[in-house]
């Protein structure tokens, strides 16, 4: 086929490139030692660390956008945090309305920035109600996605000395695709080192759970090791790739800082100058389901490291760095299997907190579009869909 001529032609010609990083031996022998080494048995139940906490509660988020006939994108949101009393129940909504002259990618990209926003709002409000009821002791809160992955990759949106109509990263040496949803980004990161801040004092476990590992912190780690320094590949491999064989078990925790960041905002870098640094692995709580991401701050299981170092730091631990004794993580690991509600819901009060906040189509158009229309007072007929006629609203 014509189309895949280009294709065809440039795979011929980098034919001795993409051997080299696929390199199917290599990487089945980077396996190999990664789970005879570094993949380790679930921990026995009840044993090290405190009794289950008893108070868990569930922050998560659903977004919908609709690009409308009229040329205007309504970005909706809404979250809800759900417990025992005396937290209850608690439930809050955000709408946007961005300008017709919006690019695809920057409503995009502002939808997906709103809706962490909203959620670490929430996740900020839950841990300050746990906190003055006295329930951060025996209490955890469980977010939906990595910590540490939404931490570096805001981290490097451009600060106040940017140009923000041409965001310019000087170190990664390309454009940024933050544009004017800089100070977003921005407020994301400090409402998280503020929550990670409060975690800490507290007491209160915060966990982080994802189902994504296209990560590669267990590839670095274990380059780093004597056995991975004489097999080092070309390219790096997606940690997906080592967990593919992996049985029921859970990685070698590893502590993650900043200095894996391709860049850091000012901005940024003042929000999380005292914020704990990340410890993250892998858990395999069920032979059908794939690994589940888990991070968690390195306070939670007793280490001191920081996100950011300090100048005066002489030795810092490498990065990324095994911890000392994988038994830290244990207590985490299996309140994380106690969760486990199976391959359809992976932990049961992110579940049931996702069910609460799903908001179908037929909802966003009946119920939302004319709170959007009253909001800005317009006719609710003025926002129907329709693609038969094109109409524009000018913010």
């Amino acid at each position: 086929m014509p189309l895949l001529a280009p294709v065809i032609e440039a795979a011929r010609t980098r034919r001795e490139t993409i051997k080299g990083a696929l390199q199917p031996a290599q990487l089945a022998a980077w396996r190999s030692i990664f789970l005879s080494r570094w993949w380790l048995p679930l921990p026995p139940n009840g044993e090290h660390g405190p009794a289950r906490r008893s108070v868990h509660v569930a922050v998560d988020g659903t977004g919908h956008s609709v690009e409308l006939s009229t040329g205007a994108h309504f970005v909706l949101a809404a979250a809800a945090a759900a417990g025992p009393p005396p937290v209850g129940q608690h439930n809050a909504a955000d709408m946007e309305v961005i300008p017709a002259r919006y690019e695809q990618a920057d409503a995009a990209t502002a939808r997906d920035l709103m809706m962490q926003l909203l959620e670490v709002f929430m996740a900020a409000e839950a841990a300050s109600v746990l906190v003055q009821d006295g329930l951060a002791p025996d209490a955890i809160l469980w977010l939906d996605g990595s910590i540490y992955g939404s931490l570096a990759h805001l981290a490097g949106a451009p600060g106040p000395l940017f140009d923000e109509r041409d965001a310019y990263d000087a170190d990664a040496g390309k454009k940024t695709r933050w544009a004017i949803n800089v100070q977003r980004a921005i407020n994301i990161v400090q409402r998280k080192a503020e929550l990670l801040d409060l975690t800490e004092r507290s007491g209160l476990w915060l966990i982080g759970l994802a189902k994504t590992q296209r990560a590669s912190f267990l590839f670095d780690a274990l380059a780093a090791t004597p056995e991975g320094l004489t097999r080092a590949p070309h390219e790096r491999a997606a940690d997906g790739e080592l967990l593919a064989a992996a049985p029921l078990g859970f990685s070698w925790p590893v502590v993650l800082d900043g200095r894996s960041f391709q860049a850091i905002a000012p901005a940024a870098r003042v929000a999380l100058a005292e914020t704990p640094a990340i410890v993250s692995c892998y858990v395999r709580p069920h032979a059908a389901d794939l690994p589940l991401r888990v991070d968690v701050p390195a306070s939670l299981v007793g280490l001191d490291d920081r996100l950011l170092l300090e100048p005066s730091s002489l030795s810092p631990r490498p990065t990324p760095a095994w911890v000392p004794d994988p038994k830290i993580v244990w207590p985490i690991i299996q309140s994380v299997v106690a969760s486990y509600g199976g391959v359809h819901a992976y932990n049961a009060p992110l579940y049931a907190v996702d069910r609460l906040v799903r908001l179908s189509r037929r909802e966003l158009e009946t119920r939302y579009l004319p709170i959007c229309a009253k909001v800005i007072g317009v006719d609710p007929r003025l926002l129907a869909v329709d693609r038969g006629r094109r109409r524009f609203l000018i913010a």
